[in-house]
Parts: structure tokens; C-alpha cells; sequence
């Protein structure tokens, strides 16, 4: 695109178009029992042209959108049309199988989160039991070696005990 561009060569006003689209694609169909290659082009303005391809001969249909949904209609295999309408049972049935693995999900996902919870609470009750009877044995050597110190300052004041 070009931008900005106030004249080109004594032209002042330039108009640009943006290019048409051409729709191509190919697919089977059955006519009269036989499947063919049908090539479709539709152009921007509503044309359709079909070419359908035997392997013998190209035919050639020139038509519009309605001629060419007619033309779907009649030929292509059945397997291959859509319903306009959905049908409520399958939908329904779709929706509620994805609802029902969402639960399941959720809900084991809330089991290990629970179970997670609740190993973590276990540890650390046992962490904290640990320290408490780490606490109790210092508490109990720093009693002994404190009893063991006042033991040997009695002796050591007491008269007659001194050194022998």
C-alpha cells in the first residue's frame, strides 16, 4: 500500500483497490454413482463456476452461491453435510461428559491438595515433637553438668574436703 504520497508523475489522486479474492478448492462428489473431482472457484461478484472432472471428460457449471449450495446439496455424499441444527441429545451429552471430567478433576485435584495439607501438618507436628525432646536432653545436661559443677564447688569449700 502506498502511504503518504501527495502526487506520482502530475497524478494527484491515487486509488488503491485492494485485490480481489478468488476462492479455489476441490472435493468429491457422486454423480449418477460415480465419484468425481469437483473444482470450484468462486470470484468476488457471486459467480461460481464448477468444473467437474470423470477422468473422461470436464464438464463446466456456471452458477452463483445459491446454485452451488443446490449443487452441494444434491451431489456431494450425505456423510459430508451439515446439519444447520444442532441436535440437543449429542450436545448435551458432550457437555455434560467435559462437565463430568471437570469435576473428577477437581475433585482429585482438592483430594491431593487435602492429603498434601495434611502431610505437612504431620511433619511438622513431628518437627515440633523433635525439638521438644531435643530441648528436654539439653535442658537435662545442662542441669546434670550444672549439678556436677555445684557438687565440685561444695567440695572444694567445704572445710576438710579440701585437697587429700
Amino acid at each position: 500500500m502506498v502511504s503518504g504520497v501527495n502526487g506520482v508523475n502530475g497524478i494527484t489522486t491515487i486509488h488503491v483497490q485492494p485485490p480481489k479474492e478468488y476462492e479455489k478448492y476441490e472435493y468429491m462428489v457422486e454423480v449418477n454413482g460415480q465419484k468425481q473431482m469437483a473444482s470450484v472457484e468462486k470470484d468476488p461478484k457471486g459467480r461460481v463456476t464448477i468444473k467437474l472432472d470423470d477422468g473422461k471428460d470436464v464438464k463446466t457449471i456456471h452458477t452463483d452461491y445459491d446454485g452451488l449450495l443446490e449443487f452441494n446439496k444434491m451431489y456431494m455424499p450425505k456423510e459430508k453435510l451439515y446439519n444447520s441444527k444442532k441436535e440437543p441429545n449429542a450436545d448435551m451429552e458432550k457437555d455434560l461428559s467435559l462437565y463430568g471430567k471437570f469435576m473428577r478433576n477437581l475433585a482429585i485435584a482438592n483430594m491431593y491438595l487435602a492429603n498434601r495439607r495434611n502431610n505437612m501438618i504431620n511433619m511438622q507436628m513431628a518437627n515440633m515433637q523433635n525439638d521438644m525432646m531435643l530441648n528436654q536432653v539439653i535442658t537435662q545436661q545442662m542441669n546434670d553438668m550444672a549439678q556436677q559443677a555445684h557438687m565440685t564447688a561444695m567440695q572444694m569449700t567445704t572445710p576438710g574436703m579440701g585437697i587429700v
